[in-house]
């Protein structure tokens, strides 16, 4: 099975909604938006979204099929690490996982981070999420010793960070 990796351009949106609101409806609740938020919103939001250059999405294919995706963008206060870009959104498609989509998306990722000059690659990772955890530490990703608790406080979030 070939993985393609692309990053999606403005004029992809349609491709975004598409695989966005999937992952919104088979994983409801690793994200912070819900499905009913994001099918509301407009091709202009959707088009917003893929404009940004200080940010990347990347869309992983498999059989010219959607099978993944993942959003890059320069790490914020909430991670004070100014040197960092951060991984949000990763999502596989449940019948493309165990098969290198993720990994194809994190080697991704991880050469736009270093196109970009950052030094390291940080992202969150809910604890009550053990699978994708361990595929973090399996790709190169340390926890840091942040735990956070963001939106909801029953759901700690792990900061895990690799050096570039």
């Amino acid at each position: 099975m070939t993985v393609l990796v692309q990053r999606l351009a403005e004029d992809d949106w349609e491709i975004l909604r598409e695989v966005r609101l999937r992952a919104l409806l088979e994983a409801p609740g690793s994200f912070y938006e819900t499905h009913g938020e994001s099918i509301a919103l407009t091709a202009a939001d959707w088009r917003a979204r893929l404009s940004a250059d200080t940010k990347v999405t990347l869309l992983a294919e498999s059989d010219g099929k959607p099978a993944g995706m993942v959003i890059g963008v320069p790490a914020g206060p909430d991670e004070r690490d100014p040197d960092a870009a951060l991984m949000l959104s990763m999502w596989v498609d449940p019948s493309f996982r165990g098969v290198g989509v993720a990994d194809a998306l994190t080697t991704s990722l991880l050469a736009w981070s270093r196109e970009q000059s950052f030094k390291r690659l940080l992202l969150w990772v809910y604890d009550a999420a053990p699978r994708a955890a361990a595929f973090y530490r399996r790709a190169g990703f340390q926890p840091t010793g942040r735990i956070e608790t963001f939106y909801d406080p029953t759901r700690p979030l792990t900061l895990m960070a690799q050096t570039l």
